[in-house]
């Protein structure tokens, strides 16, 4: 395998600034679209993700986010009446985490906030140029033992 030069420490320092960069423009996006709804980025990753997991433990995992921290975002959404939590059949120590009505229509904004920002961000960018960065993502987080 090549060596890294200096040069190419320069353009991974980019990525890296850059990855910060849009993780806030994203966050600050999603915040600026939910302006009125007082929730963290914490209650909106929860919010966002009851579409597809059901648990806290499993949003946690899978977003990179502390148990201790999601459970207070838990209890904050269900204190807002955003969220229902039942006894999990599977794991009587895990709660199933589910959406209610009001839950749902803030579900429904953050995404279509997400729509468009993944629209904004990828704009003039080729298909097979996102395949490429997804491969190199990979590799890279990967290299640093996070799975992808």
């Amino acid at each position: 395998m090549k060596e890294i030069l200096d040069k190419d420490l320069g353009v991974i320092s980019f990525y890296l600034v850059a990855f910060r960069k849009i993780s806030r423009a994203y966050q600050e996006f999603q915040l600026k679209a939910l302006d009125g709804y007082d929730l963290s980025p914490n209650e909106i990753v929860v919010l966002s993700s009851l579409d597809t997991v059901s648990t806290a433990s499993q949003i946690a995992s899978d977003h990179d986010v502390s148990k201790a921290l999601l459970s207070r975002s838990v209890k904050l959404l269900k204190e807002k009446g955003y969220i229902v939590s039942t006894i999990s059949e599977q794991d009587k120590r895990e709660q199933d985490l589910s959406l209610t009505e009001e839950g749902r229509a803030v579900a429904d904004i953050i995404a279509e906030a997400n729509r468009h920002f993944y629209k904004k961000i990828v704009h003039g960018v080729e298909p097979n140029t996102l395949d490429v960065v997804k491969m190199m993502l990979k590799v890279l987080m990967a290299n640093v033992n996070i799975e992808g």
